[in-house]
């Protein structure tokens, strides 16, 4: 609903700040205002919440700690609290081994690769958005956003891409839900089964051109990879390729549909639409950020960080540092050298970043050529409970 929210007083601020939690409701609601306060006045910071972590806000701590790849490791988790889910092959494993896995699968999503089906990606964006206007309405999230990541990212694995809701609804429930860690994992855990049977049946029955062909037969380092090391690898396909996309679209159709004189730039100016889905990605980054572990004493930004503490960066904070964009809260569709961090810094930058640019595009130019005065349902509008891992979007429910 399109409510407007009181703003926290300086008091509520320096305890958000003081007991930082980005899972909480202050922070869902009050995000911006949270950050902003601590980047001026504690920008590298200590919580007390989930057992206590570092906060790192400015993108100078940001790329002191992902250059640092001898004092901070991925192998325990990148997201606090850990989602307890299984370890994933290669986001868990740390330099020098990682760049094993990652000189075989940043071929598969390459600028020149995506750029090859970009024109398949905005078929299907068609097709999808031509039955939300044949109807008079639907939801961008529900008929756009999520059936595109799905089908496309099932299709390039070789799974069968009706398969997609079996795989989306189990997983946007792992990183929206607040119900206990437990009740999640077991609502995904036939997810992981119906997966690993796929690889399975893929290596005897392999779908030419797919991933899955590609990952039962390469060769890495001098071997082929193992069965659980693909399962591994799929599930981390499939995490990072449904979610986070459809969650930046949602985000951007509810910004335009609150703000129609700022879409109607996009409908006056398409050219626009690229810029404006990297203004996007800035302002409004899925990923809200990640985190590392110290595996040795270490000094950042002047702290003292003991070995087995936790830093969470927070792309999202530095994507408005004032020191690196100027006017950084404005959204501005020309901004130049826009350098963000929402894809992630370091040897585990984004794998599919060039997949989810292409993809969100996609959708963002069919929804302004072909709905340019779509209305939002704002009853219908629903943010996610939490957005500590993942800021989105539930509904994103629209008239055309």
């Amino acid at each position: 609903m399109n409510e407007v929210l009181e703003q926290l007083t300086a008091e509520q601020l320096d305890k958000e700040a003081s007991a930082f939690d980005h899972h909480n409701a202050a922070y869902r609601d009050h995000s911006v205002e949270i950050l902003d306060h601590i980047q001026a006045t504690r920008p590298f910071t200590h919580t007390t919440a989930h057992g206590g972590f570092w906060l790192a806000t400015k993108g100078t701590a940001l790329l002191e700690i992902t250059r640092n790849l001898g004092d901070f490791s991925s192998v325990h988790d990148i997201v606090i609290p850990p989602l307890q889910q299984p370890k994933q092959t290669p986001i868990h494993i740390d330099p020098p081994d990682l760049y094993d896995y990652r000189a075989i699968l940043n071929p598969l999503f390459s600028p020149a690769r995506m750029k090859a089906r970009a024109a398949e990606i905005r078929a299907l964006a068609a097709e999808l958005m031509d039955d939300i206007v044949a109807r008079g309405r639907g939801d961008v999230v529900l008929e756009l956003a999520q059936p595109l990541t799905g089908r496309l990212t099932l299709r390039l694995l070789g799974i069968p891409e009706e398969d997609w809701p079996h795989y989306a609804v189990p997983m946007h429930e792992l990183v929206y839900s607040t119900r206990p860690m437990e009740e999640r994992l077991a609502l995904t855990a036939p997810m992981y089964a119906r997966l690993q049977r796929e690889v399975r049946r893929l290596k005897e029955h392999p779908v030419p051109g797919s991933i899955m062909e590609y990952l039962h037969n390469v060769d890495m380092a001098g071997r082929k990879l193992r069965l659980d090391e693909i399962d591994s690898i799929c599930m981390l396909m499939i995490g990072g390729g449904f979610d986070t996309t459809q969650a930046l679209v949602g985000m951007a159709a509810v910004y335009l549909g609150r703000n129609p004189d700022r879409r109607q730039e996009l409908v006056d100016e398409p050219d626009l639409i690229e810029s404006a889905t990297e203004e996007f990605l800035r302002v409004f980054p899925p990923t809200q950020g990640n985190s590392r572990r110290a595996i040795n004493d270490v000094v950042v930004a002047g702290h003292t960080i003991k070995a087995g503490e936790d830093v969470f960066m927070s792309w999202v904070a530095a994507n408005r540092d004032p020191d690196e964009f100027e006017d950084p809260h404005k959204i501005d569709f020309r901004r130049e050298n826009n350098r963000h961090y929402s894809f992630g810094l370091g040897p585990h930058r984004c794998l599919g970043s060039h997949l989810a640019r292409l993809e969100a595009m996609a959708c963002l130019e069919v929804l302004i050529a072909k709905a340019p005065a779509y209305r939002l349902d704002e009853a219908g509008v629903e943010k996610a409970h939490d957005i500590g891992t993942v800021a989105g979007y539930n509904t994103v429910p629209i008239i055309v």
